[in-house]
């Protein structure tokens, strides 16, 4: 089990572990849109409007920030290698719990612990994927690695909208994708990096990030605010554009998912083009153009074109971004992505309950707006970022 009978023969090292760290961005993503496939009817479960809805999403986030400097801190000290295991498992688990909850305060308890063990698992995860970037290929991967998420997320998005037609409930639904991810999980661990990678005496635990960290951070701030937005709200705006209670609402998610998809499997060969300032400044024109073709044209088909631009639009950013974080030599690997993290998925935090809240003075669609701006931010950090 510890090692395919094959794989020695037809693979080597490197990409059997390349391989193995894929997979598990892969389950990552495909247990996070199992979630938010059942937003919608989770909301109709529960009677909560859009504010409601809203305040309830916040602890997911919410979650994923308390756990950052955790993550930084386990993933330096006990290897990465067993912290994206175990993080992985309890992922599962707690989206199980999202299922069997029976109230708004436990549904938010367990959004919270969802969030937090996404997190850790997403700080351990790269950190394997640096391994293997700057130790075995030496050349861009991080956005392919991503990539994968993205296949999981589209995955997930298209299980859910199989299942939900097939007339599956929530809970039945979330048993059989995990069911499917645990096998994939236990499978390849075995195969992820044994290494564990000692911190330099110069590699600090915890430290305030510098300039070019805080930059980082901050582009990876408007990424994860959109990101988070479309997942959280774009199955509820198609649902709303399509005014058809009885259609699955998944399919403009589904393109977000493989648009994203697509443009983090091939962003390695555009960044090696274009370079970062390149691709990040051709990112927040696709982000922008495609709030405005689906705020402004309400049809389902213009909807799923613009939905499809934002996806590929913020579908490398954050592959750069963690690319160009690691680098530092000021501290270990994985806390200096967690200090970006911190300070960029707080986007994941206030975008919930901003989107949700403006949604309920305004609507959902002019609520969606504030995407268009963080767009235009993103172009002007863009700029200011070197490493190219």
């Amino acid at each position: 089990m510890k090692n395919f009978p094959f794989s020695k023969i037809l693979f080597t090292q490197p990409l059997i572990h390349r391989i193995a760290i894929s997979i598990y961005f892969f389950c990552c993503g495909c247990t996070f849109a199992t979630w938010a496939a059942r937003i919608p009817a989770i909301k109709d479960q529960f009677h909560l409007n859009e504010a409601e809805l809203g305040a309830v999403l916040f602890m997911l986030p919410l979650g994923s920030l308390v756990a950052l400097p955790i993550a930084g801190w386990a993933v330096a000290s006990f290897g990465s290698r067993y912290i994206t295991f175990i993080s992985a498992i309890m992922y599962l688990v707690f989206l199980m719990l999202i299922g069997y909850s029976n109230s708004v305060f436990m549904l938010s308890a367990v959004l919270f612990c969802f969030g937090f063990a996404g997190d850790i698992l997403n700080i351990a995860m790269n950190t394997q994927a640096l391994l293997v970037q700057e130790e075995m290929y030496a050349k861009p991967l991080m956005s392919s690695f991503h990539g994968m998420w993205s296949l999981g997320a589209m995955t997930g998005a298209l299980m859910g909208g199989i299942l939900m037609t097939a007339g599956l409930s929530t809970i039945a639904h979330f048993w059989w994708a995990s069911g499917f991810i645990f096998l994939l999980l236990i499978l390849f661990f075995f195969q992820l990096i044994k290494k564990f990678v000692p911190r330099s005496a110069s590699a600090k635990v915890f430290a305030w990030p510098d300039r070019a960290l805080w930059l980082l951070g901050a582009i990876c701030f408007c990424c994860a605010f959109c990101e988070g937005a479309m997942a959280d709200w774009s199955s509820l705006y198609f649902k709303q554009v399509i005014n058809d209670l009885n259609k699955v609402s998944t399919t403009g998610y589904t393109a977000f998912a493989f648009m994203m998809a697509f443009g983090r499997l091939i962003g390695d060969r555009l960044t090696s083009r274009m370079g970062y300032k390149g691709i990040l400044m051709l990112d927040s024109a696709l982000i922008c153009v495609g709030l405005l073709i689906a705020i402004l044209i309400q049809t389902p088909v213009m909807v799923i074109i613009g939905f499809g631009l934002i996806g590929f639009g913020v579908a490398t950013i954050i592959p750069i971004v963690y690319s160009l974080s690691g680098r530092t030599k000021t501290m270990a690997t994985s806390t200096a992505l967690a200090t970006v993290s911190t300070v960029g998925f707080t986007g994941f935090l206030v975008g919930p309950p901003v989107i949700g809240f403006i949604a309920h003075e305004v609507g959902l669609r002019w609520a969606l707006l504030i995407i268009l701006f963080l767009g235009l931010i993103i172009f002007g950090l863009g700029r200011k970022v070197k490493g190219d």
